[in-house]
């Protein structure tokens, strides 16, 4: 008898550490909506963000010459040209801060941007994300005496950024913007306010198409430069991208050769009525 209950007694403490441990478990971290493929189109933010310690490098160009010019400019890619640069970097999944640079008056921008909110469907996803940035114009022209650190030299503006995706394929983006000292050389401070727009259709993983509008609602619209006359308007772009290992191409035709959104924000150079169409293109690649 005594043996028996030796060996319960060996056994009892075995069988209790042989069963399981329940843990209670946390809920599956719900991944953050991405409805566009890219964190940028041509001309405008979308909603989505670099994921956290990513890079993105990005080049722009805008062709001078009109495509009506002909051959003998070879529809304008013999240039001149406005060229960004610019290098973006995810501090976390859902902020993204970028630092870039227009040839167009030397024009250096630094921006961030949040992604604030998210609502799922499975009709209407819709995402809402921010930017602000500040733009520093470096170019001094010939016969001011100013500083290239004057404050004058300085703009600001403020982007809210809506997003929507039918059915996996049509996108639709609302971008109203505000841009403070939109005419550096003004007297007087000057505002802009736009109601940016676009919508991109995709065929697959590899090619898309869009179109992208930019009315100015109310504020400035005139010229960035001393060298220029005239009015901006509305800018109007329209072309087609492509998608291949971690590149992104936008081809397109457009009346804006700005660059920068201090400058982009004012309006185009041209009139796209005027049949006055420059090339452009443009390329991200995810790093």
């Amino acid at each position: 008898m005594k043996t028996y209950i030796l060996i319960l007694t060996m056994m009892v403490p075995a069988l209790l550490l042989a069963q399981p441990k329940w843990k209670k478990t946390s809920k599956p971290k719900q991944i953050d909506l991405e409805l566009f493929h890219s964190t940028m189109t041509a001309n405008f933010p979308t909603t989505e963000s670099l994921h956290k310690g990513d890079f993105m490098y990005e080049i722009s160009h805008r062709f001078l010459p009109s495509i009506k010019d002909g051959y003998d400019d070879y529809y304008g890619l013999d240039g001149p040209a406005r060229i960004r640069t610019a290098l973006s970097y995810g501090i976390t999944n859902r902020t993204m801060v970028t630092l870039g640079r227009s040839n167009n008056t030397d024009n250096v921008d630094l921006r961030i941007k949040q992604k604030l909110l998210q609502f799922r469907s499975k009709t209407m996803p819709m995402v809402v994300s921010a930017r602000a940035g500040i733009a520093w114009n470096t170019e001094v022209p010939n016969g001011l005496d100013i500083s290239k650190t004057d404050p004058d030299n300085f703009q600001y503006y403020g982007q809210l950024i809506l997003n929507t995706m039918f059915g996996k394929k049509f996108g639709i983006g609302l971008v109203p913007s505000y841009l403070y000292n939109s005419f550096i050389y003004a007297l007087e401070k000057q505002y802009t306010f736009t109601l940016g727009n676009y919508y991109q259709y995709y065929f697959n993983r590899t090619w898309s198409i869009w179109l992208e509008y930019n009315p100015i609602i109310t504020g400035y619209r005139g010229v960035i430069r001393l060298d220029e006359t005239g009015r901006s308007h509305n800018s109007l772009t329209i072309g087609v991208d492509i998608e291949t290992g971690g590149h992104f191409f936008h081809l397109f035709v457009t009346n804006n050769a700005r660059l920068n959104p201090s400058q982009y924000l004012v309006g185009a150079d041209r009139s796209a009525s005027d049949d006055m169409w420059r090339l452009g293109f443009g390329m991200t690649r995810h790093l």
